[in-house]
């Protein structure tokens, strides 16, 4: 009787391993598959690689006199082919009665076209283009009025908008946020 129950017991104890064996392997196939794919995130190029990546716009598809919106880095960027007078009002600007004094040349550099972020710098809306006692932009959240060249000039921003990094590849060809 007692050899009875060793060999019950040992059927027992090995179809247990057999079943506990089938599903380890499982849980380490399915652990390994995970690991490879961490290590495969943790060599690619990062998030923070794509989120900083450069686009490169052909500005000759913006007509002049409008305000073109490309999404970059999550954020919407205004490329504005400003007009002659646009490009005049903005230069001819009496810089000492503005909040964040800055010319025009050092914010276009190609004098026909503003490139800056659409984010107001007050609370982070996106202000309106050609809106606004300046026809520049205008926040609607709580009443920032920007030039056409982006500069504050009445509300509570407390800043112009940002104008990223960027380079003019050609007259009409420009890359932002290109990297050193």
């Amino acid at each position: 009787n007692s050899d009875r129950t060793a060999v019950h017991t040992r059927v027992l104890s090995s179809g247990i391993n057999a079943e506990y064996g089938g599903g380890s392997a499982g849980v380490v196939l399915y652990m390994a598959k995970y690991a490879l794919y961490g290590a495969a995130l943790l060599l690619g190029p990062g998030r923070d690689k794509y989120a900083a990546a450069a686009i490169e716009v052909d500005l000759s598809t913006i007509p002049e006199g409008k305000n073109a919106v490309f999404m970059w880095r999550g954020k919407p960027l205004f490329i504005r082919h400003r007009t002659t007078e646009e490009i005049d009002a903005a230069q001819n600007q009496d810089l000492s009665v503005l909040r964040d004094p800055q010319p025009d040349a050092t914010r276009c550099t190609n004098e026909k076209y503003l490139i800056c972020l659409g984010v107001c710098t007050h609370l982070g809306c996106v202000p309106i283009a050609h809106a606004g006692d300046w026809k520049g932009y205008y926040c609607p959240c709580h009443g920032s009025h920007y030039d056409t060249c982006a500069r504050i000039m009445k509300g509570p921003a407390p800043l112009n908008l940002e104008v990223p990094k960027h380079e003019f590849l050609a007259e009409e060809l420009v890359v932002i946020g290109k990297e050193d």
